[in-house]
């Protein structure tokens, strides 16, 4: 049966199809913004923010040439940047203003060389410690980047005292600012999960205490009118590792995938299959639910091993969840491992010290997919081999980009972490077949790629970052 990922029909195309690789020139970054973030791309170019201790916005033309550069330094400004929202060209930033015991969090239209279009708009003014609010007000935006939702926890003792909500338009029009009372425990935030449809309805999920049996998650949940209502979300089996939550804004329905623990021995924690299930967004009745246990072939094709008697995964988190048209769904996930080891120094060194030293290694291996009808029934399912090993980084060069094409998923990773690895890449159609290929060699290009902190930018785009020497460049593919 032909499904459709989100967005995007799926037929089947060979990954050998040409791609355009271009790369910047190499630029040092800034002794006061070490670090660095893929924004997106709009009409002006392909948007780089730079950050520490001070704020840069870099802009680069569809050749990497390097457009714009920015520091970004408002008026009164207290503190780096909270967000950035991309129009189709300019942008508006959002920033905090400290007015003796009040946060003010501001709004700033800017064009496409991101200098001021007029005065700010004050949006919301927070009572709470100014360190406080510049690390824990929240931002999330809705998938065709309308609406924004910014909420911030007010915490007392412990405990999350109320929660403030914030949700504008793109014309920065509000379209409620509401505070929620609770009495809370601060860690149920550490595990929360915050969504907004295309309509303006947000949702914030927090995690309260497992049972013997299965998992609570407690909705607050605001219409576009800014009514508010709250409701439990529950499992009938223990979750493993992290669930994923989307809002299905084609069918209207809140959709949870997971891995579940069925409980099956005591000890080690493990995932014996996964979960689909699907509610009402607006007062949370479950509209369908399935649990599937991992089939004896999938695990045959995974380790290789005909005489199976626990059919479980212990190390797979589910890094991704895709939603389909039909109502169905995508679950990927990758193994990671996490291992230390001590190493003996070299004689002689540090007379009196411990003569060993511990290093981490971290390993992202294979990936995983499943995907799911609309009754949450397992169609097929797809192992794609990698192998990676990185020491002391954690894992900063390892794993993989997802590409969501109108024909295929592509997963854009490093076979070696080094710089004399290759770009690889699997190529996922929708019948579960896939086909693996090389795009280019890091040395050859004197890049050094960091595949999960890219983005896709456009349908047949991405743009990954290489960060080595101290420098920054960008890698731009385009299929």
């Amino acid at each position: 049966m032909k499904f459709v990922f989100k967005f995007f029909l799926l037929f089947i195309l060979s990954s050998t199809q040409a791609q355009l690789v271009e790369i910047s020139n190499p630029s040092k970054l800034p002794a006061k913004s070490g670090k660095f973030k893929i924004i997106g791309k709009n009409n002006d170019g392909i948007v780089v923010r730079l950050y520490g201790l001070e704020d840069v916005i870099n802009v680069y033309g569809d050749e990497l040439k390097l457009e714009t550069t920015k520091t970004i330094n408002f008026k009164n400004q207290n503190g780096l940047l909270q967000h950035i929202m991309l129009n189709k060209t300019g942008a508006v930033i959002f920033y905090l203003e400290q007015d003796k015991r009040l946060s003010l969090l501001y709004a700033q239209p800017v064009g496409a060389k991101f200098v001021e279009i007029g005065k700010p708009l004050l949006l919301d003014s927070i009572f709470d410690k100014k360190d406080l609010v510049s690390s824990n007000l929240r931002f999330k935006s809705s998938l065709d980047q309308s609406y924004l939702m910014i909420y911030y926890p007010v915490f007392s003792y412990g405990k999350i005292e109320s929660i403030k909500f914030l949700c504008v338009d793109r014309t920065l029009h509000v379209l409620y600012n509401k505070t929620v009372p609770l009495n809370r425990d601060e860690k149920e935030l550490e595990e929360s999960k915050s969504l907004i449809d295309n309509n303006g309805n947000t949702f914030l999920l927090l995690k309260t205490e497992s049972s013997s049996s299965g998992v609570q998650y407690d909705v607050l949940h605001f219409s576009a009118q800014g009514d508010f209502s709250m409701y439990s979300l529950n499992t009938e089996k223990l979750i493993f590792g992290e669930p994923f939550f989307d809002i299905d804004n084609k069918n209207g329905n809140l959709v949870m995938t997971a891995f579940f623990d069925a409980k099956k021995s005591e000890g080690e924690s493990a995932a014996n299959g996964f979960l689909y299930t699907s509610f009402d967004p607006s007062n949370g009745t479950p509209l369908k639910a399935n649990y599937t246990y991992f089939p004896k072939e999938f695990i045959l094709e995974l380790t290789g091993r005909e005489n199976i008697i626990n059919q479980s995964l212990y190390t797979f988190s589910i890094r991704k969840s895709i939603l389909r048209n039909d109502g169905g769904s995508l679950i990927i996930a990758e193994s990671f491992i996490k291992d230390s080891r001590e190493q003996p120094l070299p004689i002689g060194v540090q007379p009196g010290y411990n003569n060993y030293r511990s290093t981490d290694i971290f390993q992202f291996n294979d990936i995983i997919a499943f995907s799911i009808n609309p009754d949450g029934k397992m169609e097929w399912s797809s192992v794609m081999r990698k192998k990676q090993a990185s020491e002391d980084d954690n894992g900063t060069y390892s794993s993989f980009l997802l590409m969501n094409e109108k024909e295929k998923l592509r997963f854009l990773y490093l076979d070696d972490i080094s710089s004399s690895g290759t770009l690889n890449q699997y190529v996922l159609t929708s019948k579960g077949k896939y086909e693996r290929g090389v795009i280019f060699n890091q040395e050859d290009k004197d890049v050094m790629l960091l595949p999960k902190l890219g983005k896709q930018v456009s349908p047949n785009e991405a743009v990954l970052p290489s960060y080595k020497s101290n420098s920054l460049r960008l890698v731009k593919i385009t299929y």
